[in-house]
């Protein structure tokens, strides 16, 4: 009888030695924890800035420029020049503030961002969102949608709050992979931009 209990006791041992634990969550695979790093280094990204061009389209009419965009935390400016707003335009934030100045010396000025190219040009732009979205990350007072990334764990594909934004190209800087060609859609507006050099500040 006894023989038989030990035995009985061993086969349920060797069972509980073969069961694996199962914590109701799947493993993370090789690009999602790229990304983890990735978005941990992006976020220490504050001071740079980026020249290249942008094609803004909304309903039937469209605007080509070059952009000159430096960000410096909290503040920014982002310069448009070319055959756009009487020859350009420079958008400045500092501090509560953002100023838009066009080439013609006009000035005005409004809380946001959004607030001021709303008034100012009708664009309904989340700037805020871009602030994130042109480093390859999603914004962070937004819900993620959906994301998708490529096997180096870089953004291809986001959607936040009704904006769908394509990541077409990356480019090294500052140790890191940054966007070069971005794509940025809602059902009322487009923007196109292509990044032709990054600096650091």
């Amino acid at each position: 009888m006894r023989k038989i209990w030990l035995i009985i006791m061993l086969s349920m041992t060797t069972a509980c030695a073969q069961l694996q634990v199962w914590t109701g969550q799947t493993p993370k695979t090789a690009p999602e924890l790229q990304w983890e790093a990735r978005y941990l280094e992006l976020q220490q990204l504050n001071n740079w800035a980026f020249r290249g061009r942008t094609i803004i389209t909304q309903g039937r009419e469209g605007w080509n420029a070059g952009v000159y965009w430096r960000e410096q935390t909290p503040d920014f400016s982002i310069r448009l020049s070319g055959p756009f707003a009487q020859g350009g335009m420079l958008l400045e934030g500092r501090e509560e503030r953002v100023t838009m100045t066009l080439n013609s010396g006009e000035q005005l000025s409004a809380e946001t961002p959004e607030a001021l190219l709303a008034e100012a040009l009708g664009w309904l732009l989340p700037v805020s969102a871009l602030r994130d979205w042109v480093r390859g990350m999603p914004y962070a007072a937004m819900n993620v949608d959906d994301m998708q990334l490529d096997n180096q764990g870089r953004i291809t594909l986001l959607h936040q709050a009704g904006w769908e934004v394509s990541y077409e190209e990356y480019m090294p800087f500052s140790g890191q992979q940054v966007p070069a060609k971005v794509f940025i859609k809602h059902p009322d507006l487009s923007v196109r931009l292509l990044m032709n050099r990054w600096d650091s500040l």
